[in-house]
């Protein structure tokens, strides 16, 4: 689907959103997918020429690829449940994160610089930011809070439900962003600090 540079977002994801997403319940939601998608293309990410996956059954989905062209970015919208996003690396699919909403952009810009899978790891990253760490006794489950408590991040590294958590305390009712324990440090890191 072509793109003019100079509509934000492009009219083609204008109805295909509106299409989709219809209903008093959903006006806000699709203005919140449309500024988002809008802040994504002006950042200099570009639409994806294809869906690496179909979307779900009365789902549409709009993807864009970073700079580098490292990164995907995928929304997937319409009438089974709200808006989700989720990141992955363009060329293999080794690491996730996905989030029950949007993804906040900050924190998708934040990400797209961290894809090195080295370095130190999130919870180094997080503690240099002056977040703490606590461990439940049997060791599967470290959790991180930032300094005024307001978001915090947790790795869970056994079990059925094995991966990374970061949300908001302070905002109940904000999705939580979840991610594979393979997703690389500086990402769980940079999703957690602008989130």
């Amino acid at each position: 689907m072509p793109y003019d540079p100079a509509d934000f977002p492009p009219a083609t994801s204008r109805a295909a959103i509106a299409n989709a997403m219809t209903g008093p319940a959903c006006f806000t939601a699709a203005l919140n997918l449309q500024e988002w998608i809008r802040d994504l293309l002006q950042a200099g990410f570009t639409p994806g020429e294809r869906l690496v996956h179909a979307p779900a059954h009365d789902q549409r989905a709009f993807e864009v690829i970073d700079l580098a062209g490292l990164l995907t970015v995928r929304a997937e919208y319409g009438s089974h449940w709200p808006t989700r996003t989720m990141l992955s690396p363009t060329r293999d699919e080794s690491w996730w994160a996905s989030c029950p909403g949007l993804i906040p952009t900050g924190a998708i810009l934040a990400a797209a610089g961290r894809l090195e899978p080295t370095g130190p790891d999130a919870g180094a990253l997080l503690e240099a930011a002056g977040w703490t760490a606590t461990t439940n006794i049997a060791g599967e489950i470290t959790a991180w809070s930032g300094p005024d408590a307001s978001r915090a991040a947790a790795r869970v590294s056994e079990g059925p439900d094995h991966g990374w958590l970061i949300y908001r305390n302070d905002l109940p009712r904000a999705p939580v962003l979840s991610a594979a324990l393979t997703t690389p440090p500086g990402v769980i890191a940079a999703l957690a600090l602008a989130r």
